[in-house]
């Protein structure tokens, strides 16, 4: 393409809107303008733009999570591609992020992008697989799996810290108990699901394979015909069973960070919530 670079700024409450065939045109879906939206107005995020001609033609967003961040819906449409947008989009979400104090900023990068964020200073860390398969009747496992109630909520925060590294108190907080379970065995926690409202599948943690696994059941008990879950690989217990059960790779991405490293926990992740914000 040909002509002035286009301009990079923060986003307007009147882009939000005009966000989803940005989307749409690099090859995501429409409804990432509601996750973007979500990570401005409660977790403390910020939502930045490429605008040529009046036109919006990329965009790239952030969360904040106390210590750590993460950048997420990076998208250029094709016809502004190769010029470094993506990279320029990014770097504005990265600056804002340490500005806001973060230490550790992470971002999932597909194999497109991983070289610009090399460039920028991320580590490849933790692949990811998203897999998709069948739904099925329900028929839980051991570990009981019942729905998830507001008094449940700190232990739930407690199995996400010890599991991610990270303060999610403030996105938790925020979509429990909608579409929330827990599985009880022995009469307390032991592991959640949350629900993404954005997608199916949505964040499954656990402290053992047994209750993710379980919880994994359950999640695959939605309606509809299929159910897509992005799990670590490094979780093997999690991959096996989707595999065993008939799920298939849809796509891939490696976790990738900048700053010290996170000290979590891949093996009790049977599901992120999404792959904005793991």
């Amino acid at each position: 393409m040909t002509g002035r670079r286009p301009a990079i700024r923060s986003g307007r409450p009147d882009d939000l809107a005009r966000l989803g065939p940005v989307f749409e045109q690099a090859g995501f879906g429409g409804r990432l303008a509601k996750v973007v939206g979500f990570a401005r107005a409660r977790l403390d995020g910020e939502v930045v733009v490429a605008e040529a001609g009046g036109e919006l033609v990329g965009v790239a967003a952030g969360a904040v999570f106390g210590g750590t961040g993460w950048v997420g819906g990076v998208a250029v449409v094709p016809a502004h591609r190769r010029i470094g947008l993506g990279g320029a989009l990014t770097q504005a979400i990265v600056e804002f992020l340490e500005a806001s104090g973060v230490a550790t900023v992470l971002l999932h990068a597909t194999a497109l992008g991983r070289p610009v964020y090399e460039r920028l200073g991320f580590v490849p860390e933790t692949p990811y697989r998203t897999l998709s398969g069948p739904t099925m009747p329900r028929e839980p496992r051991e570990a009981p799996v019942r729905a998830g109630q507001a008094a449940d909520l700190e232990a739930v925060l407690a199995l996400d810290l010890a599991a991610t590294g990270e303060d999610r108190r403030r996105l938790l907080t925020a979509l429990w108990p909608t579409g929330g379970l827990v599985a009880v065995p022995g009469g307390r926690p032991l592991g959640y699901h949350l629900a993404s409202p954005w997608r199916t599948g949505g964040a499954t943690i656990a402290a053992d394979p047994g209750t993710g696994l379980a919880l994994l059941d359950a999640v695959r008990a939605a309606a509809g015909e299929e159910v897509a879950i992005s799990v670590p690989t490094a979780n093997a217990a999690a991959v096996d069973a989707l595999e065993a059960a008939g799920f298939s790779e849809v796509y891939r991405t490696i976790r990738m960070y900048r700053g010290p490293r996170v000290p979590w926990d891949p093996a009790a992740l049977f599901g992120a919530h999404n792959l904005f914000w793991g």
